[in-house]
């Protein structure tokens, strides 16, 4: 339960403008699994098991999912969902075999074997990578994309 509760807070205790300015628009995660395990003092820390996270309307439900924290431990570096990876945000949604959050720069990278697939509505698009970029709402395929668009119905 301690090393969860480490998850909540993305910043530490520095009292620099910019900390101040960040702890603001941070919001807390929310991890849950049927197991977990720390590893390097608390830098990593392994979920498994019916893997499910909660951020910013944002919903990831993976096999394992592994956090990596800064070296004091005042921050969430990186997030990787691995095995039957699906996320959702609002009606937007997106399966593949691995995604990759980095939290620094709200992107997402998301792989599939072969293939991710995102769709909203009846839409489809499929690629090999995609990227999305989370705070413009947007993202990028890359690598071999075919995309399945239907009539918006009125």
């Amino acid at each position: 339960m301690l090393a969860l509760s480490s998850l909540s807070i993305s910043v530490g205790f520095s009292q620099t403008e910019k900390d101040k300015d960040h702890k603001k628009n941070s919001t807390s995660l929310e991890i849950t699994s049927d197991r977990m395990r720390s590893e390097n003092g608390g830098q990593k820390i392994i979920f498994s098991g019916n893997v499910a996270v909660t951020k910013e309307g944002i919903s990831i439900t993976s096999d394992i999912l592994e956090v990596y924290n800064t070296p004091d431990k005042k921050q969430t570096q990186e997030i990787v969902a691995i095995g039957n990876v699906k996320i959702s945000r609002g009606d937007k949604k997106a399966k593949g075999d691995r995604a990759v959050y980095l939290e620094h720069i709200q992107k997402i990278i998301l792989t599939g074997n072969p293939k991710a697939v995102a769709w909203e509505a009846d839409d489809i698009i499929e690629g090999r990578e995609m990227i999305f970029l989370m705070d413009k709402d947007r993202f990028v395929v890359n690598e071999r994309v075919r995309a399945k668009l239907f009539p918006k119905k009125k």
